[in-house]
């Protein structure tokens, strides 16, 4: 619970300061992008508010109260990357497989990783773009994003805040991996394998 909050919050929180660090920039000289952003602000803050109504009350209704999920899942890659394009980030998807349902959790974690790279995006790497692959296959789920930037600083002794770790965390938890770091064709490269039911071959 605690990690799902801390990511709605970052997430959100992040890329309302970036459209606001742009609103006020622009104000004087380009005043119909300085509106933009105030609406991506107002559309961020909004769903932020809906998701940490929905996290508490998962947390008010105890143990027997059912998990909710409120984020969109990996399923639904276009509503996942939504506040990012929203932000100004130019976000291309791309599947591969055949889409299927997945377990809850991973289908949240995978949605998540793909939001907290993005926010890194947006905060740290001075990339205007990014690409997000979704692969499907028996027994496994793989994200990819792909950006244009120099990613978060620190990433490669391990430092840059809890983004990177806090992703990592996420996949181990359900036996899976994620690597981070230069991409082969320069940028930043997020990859997690998230495995679900019984052979998990094929996830390196």
């Amino acid at each position: 619970m605690a990690r799902e909050l801390h990511d709605v919050l970052a997430h959100s929180l992040s890329l309302i300061n970036v459209q606001a660090s742009v609103a006020l920039e622009l104000w004087d000289s380009r005043p119909e992008q300085s509106q933009e952003a105030l609406s991506a602000i107002k559309v961020a803050s909004r769903d932020a508010i809906g998701d940490v109504h929905a996290l508490l009350a998962s947390l008010r209704g105890g143990e027997d109260s059912p998990p909710i999920a409120p984020t969109a899942g990996i399923g639904d890659l276009d509503c996942v990357v939504e506040r990012a394009r929203a932000a100004g980030l130019a976000v291309t998807t791309v599947v591969e497989g055949a889409p299927r349902p997945l377990p809850a959790v991973v289908d949240v974690a995978a949605a998540r990783i793909v939001q907290e790279s993005l926010t890194n995006v947006a905060r740290h790497s001075g990339g205007s773009s990014a690409d997000v692959t979704v692969s499907y296959a028996p027994t496994f789920v793989r994200v990819r994003i792909d950006d244009d930037g120099r990613g978060p600083v620190g990433t490669a002794t391990g430092g840059g805040g809890n983004g990177i770790p806090g992703m990592r965390e996420r996949a181990r938890a359900l036996g899976g991996e994620l690597t981070a770091g230069i991409g082969p064709g320069g940028g930043f490269r997020v990859q997690a394998t998230l495995p679900f039911g019984g052979d998990t071959a094929g996830r390196a």
